[in-house]
This record gives C-alpha cells, structure tokens and sequence, in this order.
C-alpha cells in the first residue's frame, strides 16, 4: 500500500535527468519581470509533453500560482493539454494545486468554454446574414441584367439562378455552422469529462450542458447522432454523481428517447456498455436497486475483447455494487477483483480509477462483514485520491465519508471513535465547501457524524457521564439528514429511526443487513436513552434474526445486540435471560477470534485476471 510520501516522492523523480534539470532551472529562474512575462507567452509552442512538465514544477512554487493560473485558463493551451493522454494526470494535479491555493481554475475554464461558445454562435450568425447579404446583392444585379431580356427564357434562367444563389448562400451557412459547431462539441466533451472526473462536477455539468444544446442547433446526421448519445451519457453521469436526479431524470429521458431513434447496430457497443452504466448508477444513486442490477446486467452484455479498458472497469465495478445491494455476493467479488486487478495493471497503483475500484472493494467488504481489510483498502483509496486531487476535493470528501464509516463499523465493539470522528468531521468540512446546504451528499455525511454522536454520547452515558449536548447534536444532524432524504424521495417523515426503518424495509426488504442496523440503532435508543426496555428487547432481537440469517453466527454486528440484551435483562432483573444471553455473547467472542486469527473469509480475493467471456459467462451461468 504506497504511502502519502512515497506518492510524492514519485513526483519528482524526473527532476534527476538532465531533461528534469533543464526544467528545473528555467522555472527557477521564473518571476514576474517582463523579460519572464514575455517568455512565458512562448510557451505555449513548445511540444504539450514539455509544457505539462513545466506547468507541474510552476505548481510546487506558491509565487507563480497566478502565471500558472493564466496560463491553464487559456482554452487553446489547455485543449492541446488535454489531447495529449499522458499529460491528463499531471493536469490533474496542476488543477488541484490550484484550486487548493484558492485559484478557481475549474470555474474559469467553465466560464472561458461557455464565452468562447456564446462568441461562435455570435459568429455563426454573422456569417450566415453577409452570406445573405451577398446572395441579395447577386441577384439585385442578376434582376438588373435580366430587364435587358424579358423573353421567356430569361425568365427561366433568372428564376433558377435565383434558386442556384439561395442555395449556395444555405449551404455555405450551414457548413461554417457545422465546422464550428464539432469545435466546440469535441472539446466540450473533452472537458466536462476531464472536471468530472476531476471532483468538479457542477463546472462539468455547465459545459456538458452547453455542448448538449450546440447538439440541438445541427442538422442531426446519424455520426451526430451518437455524438449527442455519448454527450448526454456524459452528462448523466456527473448530474447522478452529484444527486441532482431532477435533472437525470431529464437526461435519462432524452438519452433513451435517441436510443429509440438509432439503429441498433450503429451504436457502438462501448458506447451503449458506458450508456447503460450511467442509467445503473444513476438508479442506484436513487435507491432503486433492481433497476440498476438490471441495467448493469445490460452493460455487462455489450462487453467486448475490444472495449477500451477503462470502460470495461466502470462496468464491472458498477454491476458489483449492483451485486451487493441485491445480496449476490459471489459474482460482487468476482466482478470487484477483476475490475481492481484490470485497474491495477493498466492503469497503475497510484492512478484514480484503481483508487475507484478500491472504494468500491471497500463497499464489497464491508457488506460481507469484514470491516478491518474494509478500513486498510479505505485508507489506500483516500491517500491515491488525496495525491491526485488535492485535500478539498469532491472525490476526496466522498472517499473520508467511506473511510469514517468503516472505522464506525470496526471500532463499535471498543467505543473508540476517534479516526471515525475525525474523517466523517473532515467530509462534512469539505463538503460544506464544494456543496449548498441543503445538498444530498452533505446530508449523507452528516447522517454518519449523528450515528458517530449519538455512539459515543450513549457510551458515556453508560459510563455515568452526562453529555446530552452530543445527543442534541446527533438528534439535530439525522433529523437535518432524513429530512432532506425524504424532501428528495418525495416521502413525508414520522419519527426519525421508525422512517428510516420502514424506508429500508420497503426498499431492501424486512431481512436486510442495513435494515437491522437501523433496528439496532433504534433499539440502543429505546435501551439506554428512553428507557423502554421490552420495545428495546423487541428490536434487538430482531435485528440479531437479521444479521444471523444473512451473515452466520460469528458476524461482528451481533456483539452490540448481544450487549444490548444483557443490559436490558440485567435492568430488568431477568437473570435467566440475563445469563443466557451472557453465554451467547462469550461464544460468539470465541468464534470471533478464531475468524479474525484465521483472517478467515467466505469471499477471498481473486487474483487471476480473467478474459471478459469468463467473467460474462460467470455472471450470466454461475449459481448465486
């Protein structure tokens, strides 16, 4: 697992060639006089492989962060950047210098698109009204010539010179439209793509969105058809990955209505493979578990030898968590380690999409209850991110919210929540940055703060130590949290653990693992804050019903309900229970050491990478 040191590190191996010295001096030797103000403007001639190297020695020295800044938010130098594929992740890096140095520079290639796209429809019009303007003045002098001859075919001749001149004057318009239009389109898509992926989602929305109405304003040939397939998956992607779902909604309707309007076998099979990933992630992102399995069950058919790598990869993750919502976890871990080996092999150890795979690994891990390998492939994930991207990061806040919750769920047998706490703090912090107040992402991490509170205010309380001020807290943050949930699902809230509760239920079914942890929340309430201790038994055994039926007897979650149910008896004076459930609770703690000792899982990674007619015929022919 490479390190935050080791990761940096790396960044500067080049500067031991003489290459990385002649760079290094000539950034050196970089300030703001106008000898050096005048070189700068040359740079942009040099070879894209050159200048990206330059540009990232320039974003380690804090007092060029404004010539730097200059120089990316020029669309002309960032456009060659960008077709340049080696220079994307050093971009990456440029961009997130930058914005953490408080230089908005995904906003202002946003805006620098959205002018630069204003003045080509300025143009455009410009040119097709002096086209108009000649194509009048010709036959202005076309009709003078013809007075000279009023025969019959003069008529004719001049009638159809006039058709000739219209027609010439339609068609020059239109070309020029056109040629300016796939300009932008190209490096539109280009763009919006490079800020998604980049944490900037609501920047990469504006710019996929402009493309998307350029889209609207040509003439729609059957190559300009799936251009505009490819924008609006595009776009939905970064809409779904920011909860904007009124808007996704938009788009999924539009991209299935032109699914309608091509012929199948025109669309190329990547492109529909990453088109039905975005409808299962968007689906997902909603809740709505069989549609996404269904759609991803779609793209994973449309797999080929030939698709590119990192569609492959986008595929094989989303359908594994599509898996691991429906409870298959088989073929989740047999897509998950194939999507993470694939990563790893092509992409690299220190690149964001291994570290998309690891927190959907995570994700796997943490369902089948083994939350300690959940936290280490976590922390991986967070440090990759963090190196890319910088420290206040969309990506970043999402992958600090993974992290706190799986230090949640492995440290609740010790009570000791402090990396928990620390992370979850850092993803709100963040977030609260990046996103409105009444944002879904914002309230999902605050949702993990209040089970965190809540945690450690019961413990103390258990203890003896009164700390209501962290359970007003708790209280405060899951009603803010399951207020917005339910204002964005179109739901009316009763009380707060009782909806959650029965919203799970509803979606997931009444033996889900998340509804027994919502039960089990519940029920600690009931146990040790309320004091209603039959509706605590009640729900505590319920939950241990859950967690034994989809997880076995050795599942860490039992401890809690275990230790629950003591408490209750023992409150009760129901020694015979009491003691009972006592000696459960040390049975378990046996088998839960030999499991830990032995690392033993029912999932263990696969390493062998497989050829994507394996993996199709698994997840189609396999038994779950």
């Amino acid at each position: 697992m490479a390190t935050m040191a080791q990761l940096t590190s790396a960044r500067s191996g080049n500067r031991e060639t003489l290459y990385g010295r002649c760079l290094c001096c000539f950034v050196t030797n970089l300030n703001y006089n106008q000898c050096n103000l005048s070189r700068v403007q040359y740079l942009r001639y040099l070879p894209p492989g050159v200048l990206i190297d330059i540009y990232v020695m320039m974003s380690h020295r804090d007092d060029l962060k404004d010539m730097l800044f200059e120089q990316l938010a020029d669309l002309e130098i960032f456009e060659r950047l960008l077709r340049f594929d080696p220079s994307r992740q050093k971009l990456f890096c440029c961009l997130a210098t930058l914005m953490g140095k408080g230089k908005p520079l995904a906003t202002q290639l946003q805006q620098n698109f959205t002018l630069r796209f204003k003045q080509k429809e300025r143009h455009t019009l410009k040119t097709a009204s002096k086209l108009a303007t000649l194509a009048k003045a010709k036959l202005a002098l076309v009709t003078a010539c013809s007075s000279f001859n009023s025969n019959k075919w003069g008529d004719r001749k001049h009638n159809q010179c006039d058709d000739d001149l219209l027609r010439q004057a339609d068609s020059a318009a239109f070309d020029d439209e056109k040629q300016n239009g796939v300009d932008v389109i190209d490096f539109g898509l280009r763009l919006g793509s490079f800020l998604s992926e980049a944490g900037w989602l609501s920047q990469s929305i504006e710019i996929l969105s402009c493309v998307s109405l350029k889209l609207k304003t040509i003439e729609l040939d059957s190559k300009l058809k799936i251009i505009q397939l490819d924008c609006l998956q595009r776009l939905l992607h970064s809409e779904a990955a920011l909860s904007n779902f009124k808007s996704a909604e938009r788009t999924f309707n539009k991209l299935t209505n032109l699914l309608t309007e091509i012929a199948a076998e025109s669309i190329p099979k990547p492109l529909l493979a990453n088109a039905y990933t975005q409808f299962s992630e968007m689906y997902f992102a909603r809740n709505e578990y069989d549609y996404s399995h269904m759609w991803s069950a779609m793209a994973i058919q449309n797999l080929e030898e030939t698709t590119p790598e990192r569609i492959t990869i986008d595929v094989l993750r989303q359908a594994a968590k599509a898996c691991v919502v429906k409870r298959d976890f088989q073929r989740a871990n047999m897509l998950i380690c194939q999507a993470k080996q694939r990563a790893k092999n092509v992409f690299g150890s220190k690149h964001q999409k291994y570290a998309d795979t690891l927190l959907d690994y995570g994700f796997f891990l943490l369902n089948v209850d083994c939350a300690y390998q959940s936290v280490n492939v976590y922390i991986e994930a967070l440090d990759i991110k963090r190196y890319i991207f910088g420290n206040r990061n969309f990506h970043v806040a999402l992958a600090h919210e993974d992290l706190s919750y799986a230090y949640y769920v492995h440290e609740y047998s010790t009570g000791n929540f402090t990396c928990a706490r620390d992370h979850v703090e850092k993803a709100v912090d963040i977030m609260q940055d990046l996103v409105p107040s009444d944002h879904l992402r914002l309230a999902s991490a605050k949702r993990v703060k209040a089970l965190l509170l809540e945690e450690i205010a019961l413990n103390k309380m258990a203890e003896g130590a009164d700390d209501e001020g962290l359970l007003k807290q708790s209280e405060d943050l899951h009603k803010f949290a399951l207020q917005l949930s339910l204002e964005v699902f179109g739901e009316e809230a009763e009380r707060m653990h009782q909806k959650a509760i029965e919203i799970k239920t509803d979606l997931l079914g009444p033996y889900d693992y998340e509804v027994g942890l919502s039960i089990g929340h519940l029920a600690s309430l009931y146990n040790y804050q309320m004091k209603k201790y039959r509706e605590a038994e009640e729900l505590y055994l319920r939950s241990i019903q859950i967690s034994l039926r989809v997880f076995g007897s050795s599942y860490s979650g039992l401890e809690y309900d275990y230790l629950g149910l003591c408490h209750v008896y023992e409150t009760l004076r129901e020694y015979e229970k009491y003691l009972m459930y006592a000696h459960i609770l040390e049975n378990w703690q046996i088998l839960r050491s030999q499991n830990l000792t032995m690392n033993k899982s029912i999932y263990p990674a696969i390493s062998e990478e497989c050829s994507l007619e394996e993996i199709k015929w698994q997840f189609f022919n396999a038994q779950s």
